[in-house]
């Protein structure tokens, strides 16, 4: 059975496949529409893939909360491995979105402050 993090990050792949594919289809779209003089520019506005980066911010922020918890509750034995874990997560979404929203990125600074508190332990 999974965890909820290995849930969220099976989530978050999931989305950037959807949204490799979609982007695929359509160009491809743009393409043939192109060469057959059919008109294409409203292909490019649709937002929904703006939405789905929105909704991919929502999840890393969940993610990162939901580690920098269990980080104080020490309810884990692999600290460093769980920190990398979010780190990498984060990393992706950042990447994946380009960006982060302001609540994602308190709720990356929360995960880094308790990082350096490890680390100076």
């Amino acid at each position: 059975m999974l965890s909820i993090n290995e849930m969220i990050k099976h989530q978050i792949y999931r989305l950037e496949r959807s949204i490799d594919n979609m982007e695929r289809t359509r160009e491809s779209m743009i393409r043939r529409y192109r060469d057959f003089q059919i008109p294409w520019e409203w292909l490019l506005n649709t937002g929904l893939i703006g939405q789905m980066k929105l909704s991919s911010l929502r999840l890393a922020k969940v993610y990162l909360k939901r580690i920098t918890k269990e980080l104080q509750l020490n309810e884990c034995s692999g600290e460093d491995n769980l920190l990398l874990q979010g780190a990498r997560f984060a990393y992706r979404v950042h990447q994946f979105a380009g960006g982060f929203d302001a609540e994602t990125i308190r709720a990356f600074q929360e995960l880094k402050k308790i990082g350096m508190g490890s680390l100076k332990q």
